[in-house]
Order: C-alpha cells, then structure tokens, then sequence
C-alpha cells in the first residue's frame, strides 16, 4: 500500500485546523503548534515548522527568507497566529 508524503506545509495546516477545531479558537502559538505536531508524530523538525509558520504560510510575513510565501496564516501579534480566512 502506497502512502502520500505530505509536505511540511500540508502537515502544519492540516494540524492548525485541528488544533483549532480541539481548542475552539482561531489563534495558536508556535509553540503549541510544534507541540501538537510532535503528539501527531510528524517527521519535521521544530525550526522546519517554525519558519514555515513564521515565514513560508504567514501572508504577513517579512519577505527575507524565502522567495515563495502563502497566505495561509496571519501574524495577529508577535508569536501569535490565526488562520487565514479570507
């Protein structure tokens, strides 16, 4: 039987909308994401998370780290993130 990798990216969002769901609330730290993946068993390493929420997912990111970014998540204060959703 074949399994989809999935990519760090589609790891973390399917993670923030459970986390959410669990939580009732739009807002997490990073660490509560790293947290959570780690209970999940994901094979990504922290910093791997951490600058994807940081940087490659947040659509109000700084743009100095990586070229392409996705809008998926939003900085609402320094260390806290929701969802995007619009």
């Amino acid at each position: 039987m074949l399994t989809e990798k999935k990519t760090c990216r589609d790891e973390l969002l399917i993670a923030v909308r459970e986390f959410i769901k669990d939580t009732g609330k739009n807002e997490f730290s990073i660490n509560e994401i790293v947290t959570f993946m780690n209970n999940q068993g994901t094979m990504f390493k922290k910093g791997t998370i951490r600058n994807h929420i940081k940087y490659r997912c947040c659509a109000n990111a700084k743009q100095r780290y990586h070229a392409t970014n996705y809008d998926d998540l939003i900085m609402l204060e320094n260390g806290l993130y929701s969802l995007n959703t619009k």
